[in-house]
């Protein structure tokens, strides 16, 4: 039902950045969606996008997470963690996980 995706993403620092995520058969809307970004380093969060709040709904099993440009303007360069949560009813799942690569920005 959820497929399991490592990526190493990369993106420039302050650019928008979105994907989309399918879920097959998918029982009932999801109850939570968290995207995270985290510092592994100094275990701390770079940002987070929930349902409502850079995560939405796009159609029946569907969903779009957009990281907006202000999430990463002010992130130094650099090679982070990432992963999306997903949990409908009792069931938990994280179908992407990796690494996110902030390239500095060139043309500001």
């Amino acid at each position: 039902m959820v497929a399991v995706k490592p990526q190493d993403w990369s993106m420039i620092r302050g650019d928008t950045m979105s994907f989309n995520v399918e879920i097959e058969d998918l029982p009932q809307d999801l109850s939570s969606m968290i995207f995270t970004c985290r510092n592994v380093k100094k275990d701390e969060i770079i940002f987070q996008k929930t349902l409502g709040d850079g995560c939405m709904k796009i159609s029946q099993g569907k969903y779009q997470v957009r990281v907006a440009p202000e999430d990463t303007e002010d992130i130094s360069a650099g090679i982070y963690n990432f992963d999306l949560e997903i949990q409908w009813g009792t069931d938990r799942y994280t179908p992407v996980w990796g690494s996110l690569k902030i390239i500095n920005d060139e043309t500001y």
